[in-house]
C-alpha cells in the first residue's frame, strides 16, 4: 500500500540524536513498521500540535495521544538526552516526564507533485494530517519513528507552521 510521510522537522538536540515529529495521510499501512501498542508499556507519550497561517494566527490545537512505540533501546537512549520536567512515585513506579518541542514552517510552493489529493498545484496545496508521530535521526543517519498517533485531521497549507509539544512519560 502507498504511504505518504511529510517530515515536519528535524531539529539538532545533541550530536547523537536529531528530532523530527512526521505528518501522514490515510496512506499508511499500519503493519508496515516495528512500531507497537503503547498500552501496558512503559511508556505514555501526547502531543498538542499548534497550527498557525503565516500572519502567526492561530488556526487550530489538536491533541494526540501515541497508540504505538518503538520498543527499541533507541527509544530510551533517545529519551534520556531530555531533561526531566518532573519525577515521582505512583502505583509504587518511579515515574518521569520529560517534553520536546518540535517546529515546522511549511514552504509556499513545493518542489515536487504528489499523486495524492491535496498536492495538484506545487503553490496552492493542502494536506490532511491524521496521524503525528514522533521521529529521531541518529548521528548515522538512521530514522527511527518512536511515537505515533491517530489524530482529528487538521489541514496544512503553504506558509502554514505546526509546533508539537511532545510530553513523554516514562516509568520503570
Amino acid at each position: 500500500m502507498k504511504y505518504l510521510i511529510l517530515s515536519i522537522i528535524s531539529i539538532s538536540l545533541i550530536s547523537v540524536f536529531s528530532v523530527s515529529a512526521f505528518g501522514q495521510s490515510l496512506y499508511l499501512n499500519p503493519d508496515d513498521d516495528n512500531l507497537i501498542k503503547i498500552e501496558d508499556s512503559k511508556y505514555f507519550a501526547s502531543s498538542i500540535n499548534v497550527l498557525r497561517n503565516s500572519n502567526g494566527e492561530l488556526i487550530s490545537v489538536v491533541k494526540t495521544e501515541a497508540s504505538k512505540y518503538l520498543p527499541n533501546p533507541v527509544t530510551d537512549q533517545f529519551i534520556d538526552t531530555l531533561p526531566i520536567m518532573k519525577e515521582g512515585i505512583f502505583n509504587e513506579k518511579n515515574i518521569e516526564m520529560r517534553q520536546v518541542k518540535v517546529n515546522y514552517n511549511y514552504e509556499k510552493c513545493l518542489t515536487e507533485i504528489y499523486q495524492v489529493p491535496g498536492y495538484a498545484d506545487q503553490c496552492n496545496w493542502y494536506h490532511r494530517a491524521y496521524v503525528t508521530s514522533l521521529g529521531i535521526n541518529n548521528d548515522k543517519g538512521e530514522n527511527f519513528e518512536i511515537f505515533r498517533g491517530l489524530n482529528h485531521s487538521y489541514t496544512v497549507k503553504p506558509s502554514d507552521s505546526v509546533t508539537s509539544f511532545w510530553t513523554i512519560i516514562r516509568s520503570d
